[in-house]
């Protein structure tokens, strides 16, 4: 048994009718920021289940994401109280699979190996694979997908990564796995109508597909998958290339539709946003971001009642059009106005009146959201967890104290460009919000150490904080952080007056830091990068521009200690990184993604070279 305390017998592990509990497998590449916590790399597949290397010939990065927010799980077994070791013959399949929830992957394809009665049980597992192409290497897509296909049949959730996937691949993804009901191929610039075709022809009961950003979809190629897959109930066109008319054949042919993304998509006017919500009458969640033609009074119609809605950038809403939304939709808790112009403290009454269930509001770079609108919302809306307030000068503390005082349940604060805000407001916020995950103080001028270290001491659950550009942030502030938040896995520390102690403190402190930026801090040195590399071995990001005491030592560092890197900035640092600190980053970090070489005068195109070799799907700037 586990620390978790596993059944040890079979009558202590109820069967479960709708099958065993999943867990999810990723052959792909970690994000470059804010990874889950949970997720842990594993290294090879090979290494694990030691059958991969023969196919792909290079490294393939594993990960897991356990998606179990209440369970912690342990490595290691525990000893029975008596001593004695659990028999695993005398479980039945389902117990044994009901075990396998409490394991991490690595031990769950180890186990797969076996037997092959094992392999049957635990490779059922895993429902979710979500593979690319520096995880294949130079591995063939369609021998990939064939081999995952046989070996885990129980995967319901797939998702494909990489400018390489082409209609081809989703035909063989649909073909081998018939009882898919989500894949993603967002941002795979290849994908185009004949996949939808290809979809709707190979799995009928898909419920969910995003293809975000696949600009040659067009409205032929939505109309085929509405008719072949009419159980869709998620739906993302985000920057696809349709109109009105796709929106127009999804309200008849998939009436099921629970969110829809179509963010991006310039030619979707009021005619389309009215057929959705109007015939699809179970529609929860609606993101039209970018979307200039479509105005509020669309989103108002119909019999949709939504809860999240995203109208960012739609020039067209008004504070009138605000209520409208608002009389219509009184359930939305999530809701983004950001860059409508139009919108001002009086949209924020009508929120305040009918929208008492918010718990995310972003209102950022609206037209004239000043004090008395933020302070109305705070006062009506004590649910709220999320609000976005960037870009106002004219906001200041009386935001902050009505917050602290309305909503004491808040996570996340965007204050990025607040300029009169002070150490006073958050101070406030810091103490009346204990719960606090994420700030961004950027260019707020007056927000200094003392706040930062108010944080610390009331908010232990902080995240990701933002401090680039702010007021004074020192050593101090930064190990006040570190000793009290040890979760924190993004950290903004551009242009503060930091140096190797408070590196230091982070390696010490806050092992899980993903994603650190530490632009112009001039008193880093390469001892200092190299104790946080160490203590950090799950940085993604990382920021070290213009940090002019730094050399190919701190690459060297980076690279040996920190493998999952995937962005690395090295621009301004003229004089001190060479061929040498790049060869080593390319030796170690395959996944990188972004690397900023400008103002490096020692970097050759050799060492550029030597890092697209190695790093396939790297953009390199200089």
């Amino acid at each position: 048994p586990t620390r978790q305390q596993a059944p040890r017998s079979r009558a202590a592990a109820p069967r479960n009718p709708a099958g065993p509990e999943r867990r999810a497998l990723y052959l792909a590449d970690p994000p470059a920021a804010r990874i889950p916590p949970r997720r842990r790399t594993l290294g090879t597949m090979a290494a694990a289940a030691g059958e991969w290397d023969a196919m792909s010939g290079a490294p393939t990065e594993v990960s897991v994401d356990q998606g179990l927010e209440s369970m912690e799980c342990d490595d290691q077994f525990a000893p029975a109280p008596d001593g004695k070791r659990a028999n695993l013959a005398l479980l039945d399949e389902d117990s044994t699979a009901h075990l396998a929830t409490f394991l991490p992957l690595r031990d769950l394809l180890a186990a797969s190996c076996v037997s092959s009665e094992w392999k049957r049980t635990f490779d059922s597992c895993v429902d979710t694979v979500r593979v690319s192409q520096v995880s294949l290497g130079q591995a063939d897509w369609l021998e990939a997908l064939a081999q995952l296909a046989a070996r885990f049949p129980a995967v319901r959730t797939l998702e494909l990564r990489g400018a390489t996937v082409s209609d081809a691949q989703v035909g063989a993804a649909a073909a081998l796995n018939r009882e898919l009901s989500r894949l993603s191929l967002a941002q795979c610039d290849d994908v185009t109508d004949q996949a939808m075709a290809l979809l709707a022809q190979g799995c009928p009961g898909l419920q969910g597909l995003n293809v975000l950003g696949c600009r040659d979809v067009t409205n032929m190629g939505v109309r085929q998958l509405a008719q072949g897959c009419p159980d869709l109930t998620a739906l993302c066109l985000g920057w696809c290339d349709i109109s009105d008319n796709a929106l127009l054949v999804l309200s008849k042919q998939c009436q099921r539709l629970e969110e829809l993304d179509v963010s991006g998509c310039g030619r979707i006017s009021d005619a389309g946003i009215s057929a959705v919500v109007t015939d699809c009458s179970r529609l929860r969640s609606l993101s039209l971001e970018g979307c200039r033609e479509v105005s509020a009074w669309a989103v108002a119609s119909g019999r949709a009642r939504l809860t999240s809605l995203n109208m960012g950038g739609c020039t067209l809403v008004t504070d009138a059009g605000v209520g409208a939304i608002a009389a219509a939709h009184p359930q939305l808790r999530t809701l983004s106005l950001r860059l409508c112009r139009a919108v001002g403290d009086v949209a924020l009454r009508f929120l305040s009146m009918r929208c008492a269930s918010l718990t995310a509001l972003d209102i950022s770079r609206c037209g004239s959201v000043t004090d008395a609108g933020v302070s109305t919302v705070a006062a009506a809306c004590p649910q709220l967890k999320d609000i976005d307030l960037e870009g106002y000068s004219d906001i200041t503390d009386v935001s902050l104290y009505a917050l602290a005082q309305g909503c004491q349940e808040l996570e996340s604060v965007n204050l990025w460009v607040c300029s009169q805000v002070s150490d006073a407001g958050i101070q406030v916020i810091a103490a009346a919000c204990p719960n606090l995950r994420s700030l961004d103080v950027r260019l707020c001028s007056k927000v200094s150490g003392v706040a930062i270290a108010a944080l610390a001491e009331h908010c232990p659950n902080l995240r990701a904080l933002y401090l680039e550009r702010g007021g004074r942030i020192t050593d101090a502030a930064v190990v006040a952080v570190a000793n009290n938040c040890p979760r924190m896995h993004t950290l903004d520390l551009g242009w503060c007056d930091v140096s190797d102690r408070a590196l230091e403190a982070l390696a010490a402190h806050c092992p899980g830091i993903t994603c650190l930026n530490l632009g112009y801090c001039d008193a880093v040195t390469d001892e200092g990068l190299g104790t946080l590399a160490r203590g950090c071995p799950d940085l993604a990001s990382l920021d070290i521009g213009g940090c002019l005491r730094l050399s190919d030592a701190s690459l060297a560092a980076v690279a040996e200690s920190c493998p999952h890197l995937q962005s690395l900035d090295l621009g301004g640092c003229k004089h001190l990184i060479t061929d040498a600190g790049l060869r080593a980053i390319a030796q170690h970090c395959s996944a990188l993604r972004s690397i900023n070489l400008r103002f490096c005068e020692k970097v050759t195109d050799a060492g550029v070279d030597a890092v697209k070799r190695a790093c396939i799907n790297v953009q390199v700037r200089r």
